[in-house]
């Protein structure tokens, strides 16, 4: 598993919504649709998030870090990844979902966030 933080900002680029933390069993790469569904919610009528939070790949960040404190003769970094991503929907996406995305566009001026494609076969 590698453990990396998503980042989610708007159709078309933006400050970041929010971040999350996700083990991932590879590292996606732009373009890549990332569905998350939520666990345990109650399936009725009125709650907004049964359903799916969906995002396409936009790109990775690779974050270096070396810590030159370290005596050894020649220091090894460490590396982490962030995923940025942008708001998608998708076949399954929460109502609660479509309305954050429709909102960037609807009165941030945003462009309409990506549909996912009926079909990935």
């Amino acid at each position: 598993m590698i453990r990396a933080e998503l980042t989610v900002v708007p159709p078309g680029g933006g400050e970041a919504d929010y971040t999350m933390m996700v083990d991932f069993p590879a590292l996606p790469r732009q373009g890549d649709y990332i569905s998350i569904s939520r666990e345990n919610v109650p399936d009725d009528d009125k709650n907004e998030h049964v359903g799916n939070t969906d995002f396409i790949v936009r790109r990775v960040w690779w974050i270096g870090k070396m810590d030159f404190s370290d005596p050894s003769p020649e220091p090894v970094g460490k590396c982490s990844a962030a995923i940025e991503c942008e708001y998608a929907i998708g076949p399954f996406s929460s109502t609660a979902h479509k309305k954050n995305a429709a909102f960037h566009h609807e009165y941030r001026g945003k462009p309409k966030p990506t549909v996912f494609e009926p079909s990935g076969y």
